[in-house]
């Protein structure tokens, strides 16, 4: 795995789509020190001062490998287990479908974008400040009480994290990923409120399924299940 250090970039995800299309092998990486064109899901500007970890990679589909999406939860493994490092296990958790909680606040984020037969998988990581003025609360490693750790040795442990996860989805299948990821998952077994575009349901956060999808039980005893779509936790 090659892992590129920039000190400025529009963004690592289409940095690493545009080195994808120049034929770059699968396994590159890219750290940004600053995003000027950061984003999230659904088009979200997300925050990309320096101080912060802004990384992407290039994952080119192997035989045997599930389908991309289940990469989120790959690269969701990979976050938790370079978090570890620094901070107790039992202040993480992971957020369906793509953030990791710290003292159940979002710290990190992920956005897997398909492009042309690739897929990039980009992670941001909140290890020096967070942003105020959010749709959802942040927080950070300082916010937390958590010493910022060094940028490079960040990287280079979320990189060897991505490899071990990848190859554990690959040897074992979607099985073994979903297993690990479930015992980190936030609010499971808890009641929680699905927003879907222009629909909303409220209910019990049972588990996700061989797919991946969250499988919300509702009042009545049905089962629904959320393919996409914002998650959020209720107080009783």
């Amino acid at each position: 795995m090659t892992l590129i250090h920039l000190e400025e970039v529009g963004s690592t995800n289409d940095w690493i789509a545009s080195a994808a299309a120049r034929g770059e092998p699968d396994g590159l990486w890219v750290r940004a020190d600053r995003q000027t064109a950061g984003r999230g899901r659904r088009g979200r500007a997300w925050t990309s001062d320096t101080g912060n970890l802004f990384t992407s990679t290039l994952v080119r589909p192997q035989p045997g490998e599930g389908p991309p999406q289940q990469l989120s939860f790959v690269a969701a493994l990979a976050l938790h287990d370079m978090a570890r490092q620094y901070v107790a296990a039992e202040r993480l958790a992971l957020k369906w479908p793509n953030d990791l909680l710290l003292d159940g606040i979002k710290c990190a984020g992920i956005l897997v974008e398909g492009r042309d037969g690739t897929v990039v998988v980009g992670m941001g990581v909140n290890l020096s400040h967070h942003p105020a003025a959010t749709e959802r609360p942040a927080t950070s490693f300082p916010a937390a009480g958590i010493a910022t750790p060094p940028l490079a040795e960040a990287a280079e442990c979320l990189v060897a994290a991505f490899g071990r996860r990848r190859s554990e989805w690959h040897q074992k299948g979607f099985t073994a990923t979903r297993a690990a990821w479930l015992s980190r998952a936030a609010n499971l077994g808890d009641v929680i409120e699905a927003r879907l575009g222009t629909e909303t349901l409220t209910g019990t956060f049972d588990t996700i399924d061989e797919a991946g999808a969250l499988m919300l039980r509702l009042s009545d005893g049905s089962v629904r299940a959320i393919h996409a779509g914002e998650v959020f936790a209720l107080a009783l």
